[in-house]
């Protein structure tokens, strides 16, 4: 089998036409650079130097596989190059996008000052996204990892997740709800029509479903579902009085708006999403450091 050595050798012998002096650049005895040319030979299947007692000739073939293994070198040493600038550039930051109604920044400062210990060198670019764009971008790879709830998950082959933190669900309805009293419950809204928020690459069927489904788990039965096409405009019906929303504590929108909340009993995963063919290790890391972080916090 052609292996490096052998070609080295021979790259040698074809600027030194001397097997001494090829020799003492290989660091090798003369007897052992003519075993190697005399089996590169026979691989290839062609006489590379014609040898007598005054003088060693490179032959027509030697010509070619010179020219040949002096392209692969430079090639190879090219191919070299661009990996390790390709390695470099993957390997130096991570990109991550999350649903932009949450309130997770803290968590995310935490976690990336713990992998900037282990790499101070590393960038990293965060961004809010509306669910349908946070998506898209992931599975285009313009995102290296997401954070979203387990209902929004990436439906795609080849993702690896871990579970960030259970956030409990809460009831939406506007204050000006007739139902909206003293004593009133979840219980109270369980006819109320059902607004439910669309998902990236889903039909409306598939998202009544997702609704039904809920409204099966909470013990409601709504006089009609209502589907909104991202969650912001979920938000909106819900404070115009046109029917109850079902989000967690965890957003923004839950935590500030005017929206009367009630506490379902239920909760929700929020969880960290990225390729499992990625070759950034800082990646896995950084999710690995995401989950500790707000399992201490839920532990505290």
């Amino acid at each position: 089998m052609i292996n490096e050595t052998s070609i080295k050798c021979f790259l040698s012998l074809t600027k030194t036409l001397s097997f001494t002096e090829t020799a003492r650049d290989m660091y090798m005895t003369q007897q052992s650079v003519s075993k190697y040319i005399a089996r590169l030979e026979d691989e290839l299947g062609f006489r590379l130097f014609t040898r007598t007692r005054h003088y060693v000739a490179i032959t027509h073939a030697g010509e070619v596989y010179r020219d040949l293994f002096e392209r692969f070198q430079t090639d190879f040493r090219q191919a070299g190059e661009e990996l390790r600038r390709y390695y470099e550039e993957i390997r130096g930051g991570i990109s991550l996008g999350y649903l932009e109604m949450l309130e997770i920044s803290d968590g995310i400062a935490e976690a990336l000052k713990l992998i900037r210990r282990d790499s101070p060198n590393l960038s990293f670019s965060g961004e809010k996204q509306p669910q349908y764009e946070l998506i898209e971008r992931f599975n285009a790879r313009e995102l290296d990892i997401i954070i979203t709830y387990r209902e929004f998950a990436p439906k795609s082959a080849g993702i690896k997740k871990v579970d960030i933190l259970t956030t409990p669900l809460v009831l939406l309805v506007s204050p000006e709800n007739p139902g909206v009293t003293d004593g009133a419950t979840v219980e109270t809204f369980k006819n109320e029509p059902f607004i439910k928020a669309a998902s990236s690459h889903e039909t409306v069927s598939e998202t009544k479903e997702r609704a039904r489904r809920q409204c099966r788990e909470l013990g409601f039965t709504p006089s009609e579902i209502i589907i909104a096409p991202n969650i912001e405009s979920a938000y909106m019906a819900t404070e115009l009085g046109q029917g109850v929303f079902i989000s967690t504590m965890l957003s923004r929108l839950s935590l500030h708006s005017s929206l009367t909340c009630y506490p379902t009993g239920k909760t929700e995963k929020l969880q960290c999403f990225w390729h499992e063919d990625t070759e950034n290790p800082a990646i896995q890391k950084f999710a690995g450091y995401l989950e500790k972080i707000y399992r201490d916090k839920e532990g505290r």
